[in-house]
């Protein structure tokens, strides 16, 4: 999934917005496109052998299984890690 993030007065917001009809591993994807876009870092969500139970890839490393839930907060705290990374080598 390719997001952009579109700048205005106020902030920023991501197109395609998240649509919570999307089913839970389009989710997944929109998220961890936006952590691509907003990080740089390469990040790919898939569905493991069990349905509702998911992995993902950070550069060149694996790991899972995650829920949905435990999914969506590991891709946040890739996004918090890089901004920090950035904070302390600038």
């Amino acid at each position: 999934m390719i997001v952009t993030r579109i700048h205005h007065e106020r902030g920023s917001h991501i197109e395609p917005a998240l649509d919570t009809n999307w089913p839970s591993l389009t989710r997944l994807q929109w998220k961890a496109a936006v952590v691509t876009h907003d990080t740089g870092l390469t990040v790919n969500v898939h569905e493991q052998t069990e349905a509702g139970v998911y992995g993902v890839t950070v550069g060149s490393s694996t790991s899972g299984p995650y829920s949905h839930h435990e999914l969506w907060l590991y891709l946040s705290g890739v996004t918090t890690g890089a901004k920090q990374a950035r904070r302390t080598t600038a």
